[in-house]
């Protein structure tokens, strides 16, 4: 074979090689994460002016997810004081294997939390995720924002 056809047959090749890789990324990309489960975590209110400083709290939170490792997530987030909440929230694919999630839940004063974040697994397999949250109606001025984390147990 001569040295232009072998040139010719190389450049064809990684061409077709890299046109396959670029197609199988976003099949990759709508890949769900399968994140039911229980998780520990802690929540933050931001600092804000003429406020104490805000302290962790510790929540854990159950997660169902929908069959087949669906969109549709809902469970419960138990707070330090042991207040019980059912939320209910969303998943869609995120960057890097990892899924952005979404939820609300009502507080026992009738406000809304809204939350988001970002959820991913660690080095040793466990999902982590930490987002920002936001009580839609807190009359708190020292409270009522912040951001949170969790970890899969």
């Amino acid at each position: 074979m001569s040295k232009n056809k072998w040139i010719g047959w190389a450049a064809l090749f990684v061409f077709f090689a890299g046109t396959a890789a670029v197609v199988s990324l976003p099949a990759q990309a709508l890949k769900l994460c399968c994140i039911a489960g229980k998780y520990e975590g802690s929540q933050i209110n931001y600092a804000k002016p003429n406020c104490p400083k805000p302290l962790p709290e510790k929540f854990i939170m159950e997660i169902a997810q929908e069959r087949g490792c669906g969109a549709r997530l809902k469970g419960t987030v138990t707070d330090s004081s042991g207040t019980v909440s059912n939320w209910n929230g969303n998943l869609s694919p995120g960057l890097r294997g990892c899924c952005k999630l979404e939820g609300s839940f009502l507080t026992p004063g009738g406000n809304t939390v809204k939350f988001t974040g970002s959820i991913c697994r660690n080095r040793l397999g466990k999902w982590q995720a930490k987002g920002t949250w936001e009580e839609i109606g807190s009359t708190d001025p020292c409270k009522g924002s912040g951001t949170w984390q969790m970890t899969q147990v």
